[in-house]
C-alpha cells in the first residue's frame, strides 16, 4: 500500500476512534473495558451455573430493561418521558450485550440520571421558599409511587414539590404535638408560623441532602452495580452480583466475624464521624484516634485515598473493614480542627449478635431451654472459626445439664446461612438419616445425610418461625417436622427454597482488574418428603400470626421468584412419638381472649399493609387521623407480642470473655445476652410455645409409625 495513502487510512482511523470515544460509544471488540469485561462474565457464569437459566433473546432482555429503570427509579420523579422514549430504543439489545457486544445502555441512563440529578438540585432552590399552606378541605394528594413518569421537567419537578409539601406536613404536625404536650413556655406559645417555617427548614437540609447523596454518592461502579443486578435479578431474586468492595460483607454475614479497626460509625451533617472507639481494638492502640473525630478520606495502604464527604454509613463501613492484617488510612479531622491520617491494621472483630445463646424458661411447674439463633453461621477457611452446630450442642449439653424438660429453638428472623451446617444441626436431634435433597441445573438429585448415629438431644422440642425464618432456617424445620421429631409453631416462613453458591469473576488470567463475584442460585432443595419449600415455605403445625405476614415480604411475593415443584420422597423414619396436633389446636382455641385477640391482630395488620402504596391526601385534618389509626392498629399489634407481667427467664450463658479475646468482647457479650433475655421476658409468643409444649407433655402421646 502507498505510504502515503496508509498513513492518511490511519489518521482517519484515529480521527473516527476519537469521536466513538467521545460520543461514549464503544467498538464490540474494545479491549480491556472493565464494565464489558464483568458484565460477559457474569452472564457467562450464569448461562453455565444457574439452576434455570433463561436463554439471552428479546424476550429476557425487555424484562432486563423494565428491571433496571425500575431499579434506578422506582418512584418515576427522576426520569422524564422523553428519557424513557431514548432508552427504549435499547429495550431489546441488552441480550446482545450479554452475547459479547459492548455495553451501551448503561452509559446512557448513568449519563442522564446525573444530568436530570443536577436537574433536581436546581429546582429544589424554589421548593422551599414559600410558606406551605395546608387547606382542611383539599382534595390534593400525593402518591408515594408516580403512576407515569412526568412528561416535562416542569411536571417531575411539581411531582417533587408535591412530596416535599407532605413531608413538610408530617414534620408540621409533630411539632404541633410536642407544643400540646409540652410544659414549657417557650414551646407552649410558639405560632403556628414558626412551627411551619422550622417544619420547612427541616426537609430542606433534609431533601439536599438526600440529591446531594444522588449525585455524589453513586459512583460509577455502584451504578454499574444496579445495571448488572438487573440482569442478574431477572433470573431469580437470591441471585447477585457483589462489587469487589462489597464482598467481604457476605462472608461477614456467615462467618460472625469481620477485620476492622474497632470503631462505631455514625454521621453529622454530611460527615461520617467515630462515635465510640473500642478499648483494645486498632484504633484504641493507635492512640491517635478519639471519638469525635470526622472522617474524610479512606484509603486502602498506600492507594489513593477516597473522599467520603456525603457517603452514608454502611458505604463508609465498606472501605473500613477490610482484609485480616491489611492497612487501612484514615483522613481525620480532630475536634481541634486539625486534619491527621493516621494509618491502621485491621484485627479480627466479633459479631456478637450472630452466635447461639440459650436462656432457661420456668414455666408454671416446667423448665424449658430455649435457644436463641440469629443465623446458620460458619467460618469458611478458618478451622479457629465458629459453627453454629457446634456452638449448638454446647448449648444442649448446658440445657441437659440444666435438667430442662425441654427445648424451644427460635429461628424467627433467622435468614438462613451454611447448608452444611444445618444438615449438622439437624443430626443433633435425629439418629441419622437424609436432611434435605438438592437438585442442580443437570443430574439426578443429590442428597444431604446425617450420618451420625449419636442423637445430641432426644428430648420434647419445638420449632418457632416466623415470616422471616428463610433458606436453611426452613430446611431445619421441614426436616424436624418431616421426621414428626418436633412441632413447628409460628406464622408461615418465608418460602425460600434455592441455594446460592459464590462465583469468583477474576478466573481470567488475561486481567489483572479485581471484578467482583456473583452469587447464583445453582441449586433448588426440596424436603425429604419431596416437596420443596419454595413460594409455599413451611406451614407450621400450630399458626400464630406474624406481624409482617400481610406485607409483600415473602418469595411468593417476588416476580421472578422461581416455581414450586416436587422431587421423589426418601426413605426415613419417623420418631417413635408425637405430640397430638388436633389437641394442641383444641387447647388454644379454648383461649378465647387469646383468638379474639389475634382476629383483630389479623385485621389491623391487612390495613397497616395496604397503606404504604395508598395516595395521601395533604390535608392537616386527614393527615392526623391517618396516623391515629396507624398509631392505634399498630400499637394493638404490637402490645399483643409484649406480655404485661414477665416471664421467668434467665440466661446460662457464660458472662466473661474467652481467654484471650478483646477487651471489649466481655462487654459486647453482656450486653447482648442481656438483651436477648430481656426481650423473651415479655415474648408473648414465647408463652404460648411454651404453654403448647406443657400441653404436649401432659398429653399422652401419638404412635408414630416408622414406615416411610
Amino acid at each position: 500500500m502507498n505510504r502515503s495513502i496508509w498513513m492518511k487510512t490511519l489518521a482517519i482511523f484515529v480521527c473516527l476512534n476519537a469521536i466513538f470515544i467521545l460520543l461514549g460509544l464503544r467498538r464490540a471488540d474494545a479491549p480491556g473495558d472493565k464494565y464489558d469485561l464483568t458484565l460477559h462474565a457474569v452472564a457467562k457464569s450464569i448461562s453455565q451455573n444457574h439452576v434455570i437459566p433463561q436463554p439471552y433473546n428479546d424476550s429476557l432482555s425487555e424484562k432486563i430493561f423494565y428491571e433496571y429503570l425500575d431499579q434506578m427509579d422506582h418512584e418515576k420523579n427522576i426520569f422524564i418521558k422523553a428519557d424513557m422514549d431514548a432508552f427504549t430504543k435499547f429495550k431489546y439489545k441488552i441480550d446482545d450485550e450479554l452475547n459479547g457486544e459492548s455495553i451501551q445502555l448503561f452509559y446512557l441512563v448513568k449519563d442522564k440520571y446525573k444530568s436530570r440529578v443536577v436537574e433536581l438540585q436546581s429546582a429544589a432552590m424554589n421548593w422551599f421558599k414559600t410558606p406551605m399552606v395546608f387547606a382542611p378541605n383539599t382534595t390534593e394528594l400525593y402518591y408515594p409511587i408516580n403512576k407515569n413518569y412526568a412528561v416535562t421537567a416542569s411536571e417531575r419537578s411539581k411531582n417533587w414539590a408535591t412530596m416535599i409539601k407532605y413531608k413538610i406536613l408530617e414534620k408540621y404536625v409533630d411539632l404541633k404535638e410536642v407544643r400540646e404536650l409540652s410544659t414549657v413556655d417557650s414551646i407552649k406559645t410558639r405560632p403556628d408560623a414558626a412551627l411551619e417555617l422550622e417544619a420547612r427548614t427541616s426537609v430542606e437540609k433534609v431533601m439536599k441532602k438526600v440529591l446531594e447523596q444522588y449525585s455524589t454518592q453513586n459512583s460509577d461502579d455502584e451504578l454499574f452495580s444496579v445495571y448488572v443486578n438487573s440482569f442478574v435479578n431477572v433470573m431469580d431474586p437470591h441471585s447477585h452480583y457483589f462489587l469487589p468492595v462489597e464482598k467481604r460483607s457476605w462472608n461477614e454475614s456467615l462467618s460472625g466475624k469481620f477485620y476492622g479497626i474497632g470503631a462505631q460509625i455514625g454521621e453529622e451533617n454530611g460527615y461520617l464521624k467515630l462515635v465510640t472507639i473500642s478499648v483494645g481494638g486498632p484504633a484504641w492502640k493507635s492512640g491517635e484516634v478519639d471519638a469525635g473525630d470526622l472522617l474524610l478520606k479512606v484509603g486502602q495502604g498506600d492507594e489513593k485515598p477516597v473522599d467520603i464527604a456525603g457517603f452514608s454509613i454502611p458505604d463508609g463501613v465498606k472501605l473500613i473493614r477490610g482484609d485480616n492484617k491489611s492497612v487501612v488510612a484514615l483522613t481525620l479531622k480532630k475536634l481541634d480542627g486539625t486534619v491527621k491520617v493516621v494509618k491502621l491494621v485491621r484485627e479480627e472483630l466479633r459479631i456478637e449478635e450472630t452466635f447461639a445463646r440459650s436462656n432457661i424458661l420456668n414455666y408454671k411447674d416446667k423448665k424449658y431451654g430455649v435457644i436463641n439463633l440469629p443465623k446458620f453461621y460458619t467460618s469458611f477457611g478458618d478451622d479457629n472459626g465458629r459453627s453454629c452446630s457446634e456452638d449448638v450442642a454446647k448449648e444442649l449439653e448446658r440445657l441437659k445439664a440444666n435438667h430442662v424438660d425441654g427445648v424451644i429453638v427460635d429461628l424467627r428472623s433467622n435468614g438462613g446461612g451454611s447448608l452444611q451446617e444445618v444438615v449438622n444441626m439437624v443430626g443433633l436431634f435425629i439418629p441419622q438419616g437424609p436432611v434435605v435433597q438438592v437438585k442442580s441445573k443437570s443430574g439426578r438429585p443429590g442428597v444431604y445425610f446425617d450420618r451420625d448415629a449419636k442423637t445430641n438431644y432426644d428430648g420434647p422440642l419445638m420449632v418457632m418461625v416466623n415470616e422471616f425464618s428463610a433458606s436453611a432456617s426452613e430446611i431445619f424445620a421441614a426436616a424436624i417436622q418431616d421426621y414428626r421429631r418436633g412441632l413447628i409453631i409460628g406464622s408461615g416462613t418465608y418460602g425460600k427454597g434455592t441455594v446460592q453458591r459464590p462465583y469468583n469473576l477474576n478466573t481470567d488470567a488475561s486481567t489483572a482488574m479485581d471484578l467482583g463475584n456473583v452469587h447464583i442460585t445453582m441449586q433448588k432443595y426440596y424436603r425429604i418428603n419431596g416437596s420443596s419449600v419454595q413460594i409455599k415455605g413451611v406451614v407450621p403445625d400450630v399458626r400464630l400470626n406474624g406481624y409482617y405476614e400481610n406485607h409483600k415480604v415473602k418469595e411468593k411475593d417476588q416476580i421472578t421468584a422461581l416455581p414450586w415443584d416436587v422431587l421423589n420422597r426418601l426413605q426415613y423414619s419417623t420418631w417413635p412419638t408425637i405430640p397430638d396436633i388436633t389437641i394442641l389446636h383444641n387447647h388454644l382455641s379454648q383461649q378465647i381472649d387469646t383468638q379474639q385477640a389475634f382476629a383483630i391482630f389479623d385485621e389491623n395488620a391487612k390495613w397497616l399493609a395496604a397503606q404504604s402504596d395508598l395516595p395521601k391526601v395533604i390535608s392537616e385534618s386527614a393527615y392526623k387521623t391517618l396516623v391515629k389509626s396507624i398509631r392505634d392498629k399498630s400499637a394493638f399489634n404490637r402490645n399483643l407480642m409484649r406480655l404485661n407481667v414477665d416471664l421467668d427467664v434467665y440466661g446460662i450463658f457464660d458472662a466473661v470473655a474467652d481467654a484471650g479475646s478483646p477487651v471489649t468482647e466481655d462487654k459486647i457479650k453482656i450486653d447482648r445476652n442481656n438483651r436477648v433475655t430481656n426481650f423473651y421476658k415479655r415474648d408473648h409468643y414465647l408463652q404460648i410455645t411454651a404453654e403448647l409444649m406443657n400441653k404436649s407433655i401432659l398429653s399422652k402421646p401419638m404412635l408414630s409409625s416408622n414406615n416411610n
